[in-house]
């Protein structure tokens, strides 16, 4: 006999919007969640005295059945920068090793940057309709450089689980950054 999750699951998905009905869980992520990610810390702290941005916000849709285990997750991250830093995700990798993910990029433009932390590099442009494969063991964040929404869509199984502690520690090998109004890859260091 079936259980209730064995069953299909539709979703109503808003493209313009990036927002998906029905939706059991959203996730803000605020200057103060990823203030350890931009580099200039003090401009973060000077912000944060007055007010806490919203950068980002990911829609969690878990599919979970008696024999597998997958999830949906939507992120809209919005246009602006912290100084000449573009807003970005906190960016992850994931906890096992063997498990890979794919991004959708449904609406703006930006870049996906990916990372192995240990000297692979690579920054793909993006736009929408770009659909990318995040092969295991590469961190994995998105940065918006337009001026407007940008929205992805991401698939992986709900056990890879995520790892944001070791991005933060280490960093990504690239960030990018405005120079004259356009976005620049600038190497950390």
């Amino acid at each position: 006999m079936l259980s209730s999750t064995d069953y299909p699951v539709s979703l109503n998905f808003d493209t313009e919007n990036g927002t998906f009905d029905p939706c059991p869980q959203v996730t803000p992520r605020h200057l103060s969640d990823l203030k350890k990610m931009f580099r200039d810390q003090h401009l973060v702290e000077k912000i944060l005295r007055d007010d806490d941005p919203l950068i980002y916000e990911i829609r969690y849709y878990p599919f979970t059945t008696t024999k597998s285990d997958m999830a949906l997750a939507v992120t809209r991250i919005f246009p602006g920068t912290i100084g000449d830093e573009y807003y970005m995700t906190k960016g992850h990798k994931h906890q096992r090793d063997d498990q890979a993910e794919v991004y959708y990029c449904v609406k703006g433009e930006g870049f996906l940057l990916l990372d192995t932390l240990e000297g692979d590099f690579q920054a793909i442009p993006w736009q929408a309709g770009i659909i990318t494969h995040i092969p295991p063991m590469w961190a994995h964040r998105v940065v918006n450089t337009g001026n407007d929404l940008l929205v992805f869509i991401g698939i992986f199984h709900l056990s890879a689980g995520h790892d944001y502690d070791i991005v933060a520690c280490k960093g990504f090998s690239y960030r990018v950054l405005s120079r004259n109004g356009r976005p620049q890859l600038v190497k950390q260091g």
